[in-house]
């Protein structure tokens, strides 16, 4: 009876002891066939818009394309219904006043200063787009299609700011 007790223990002991030395085989084995940890995608947060930066625009109210396709030396147009706006040509200055709903410059070279714009597509090289209001309290989408090209929010000069309270009154 001692020798039966003694041979199932063994046996017990040596299958157990052959799972765990399996185990650990088959783990130092998969452990080349584990994925790299995913990187960890910091997305910085935009900082909120301030209200006075912003001008709110009726979208359902869209009015025709305005086509800019002659030079003419500081044109000026009006986005008076949230219209597109497409600039044809190279080394213009153009000034766009009122909310528009797109500004498409296809051509290089281009300066353009937008009161508003929920979205600006540049075609071209070059271009250099400043925009001084967000549409909507909303950052405009930007395609740029070739670079290199700028586009950045400006302060509002002086002379066309609205007369108001200042924090100095």
């Amino acid at each position: 009876m001692k020798t039966l007790t003694l041979c199932t223990a063994l046996i017990i002991s040596v299958f157990l002891s052959a799972c765990d030395v399996q185990s650990g085989m088959t783990k130092k084995g998969l452990e080349e066939y584990n994925p790299t940890p995913t990187p960890k995608i910091n997305i910085p947060t935009p900082e909120p818009i301030d209200p006075a930066d912003s001008v709110e625009v009726d979208v359902a109210q869209t009015g025709p394309q305005i086509s800019i396709n002659k030079a003419e030396p500081n044109k000026t147009v009006n986005c008076d219904k949230y219209n597109r706006v497409t600039i044809n040509g190279n080394e213009w200055e153009v000034t766009i006043k009122g909310a528009c709903k797109q500004i498409m410059i296809n051509g290089d070279r281009n300066k353009v200063t937008a009161h508003a714009a929920a979205e600006i597509v540049l075609n071209g090289t070059e271009n250099t787009v400043q925009y001084t209001k967000y549409a909507n309290r909303k950052r405009p989408v930007i395609a740029e299609n070739s670079s290199p090209n700028t586009v950045e929010k400006i302060q509002e000069p002086a002379g066309n700011q609205k007369p108001g309270k200042t924090a100095k009154d």
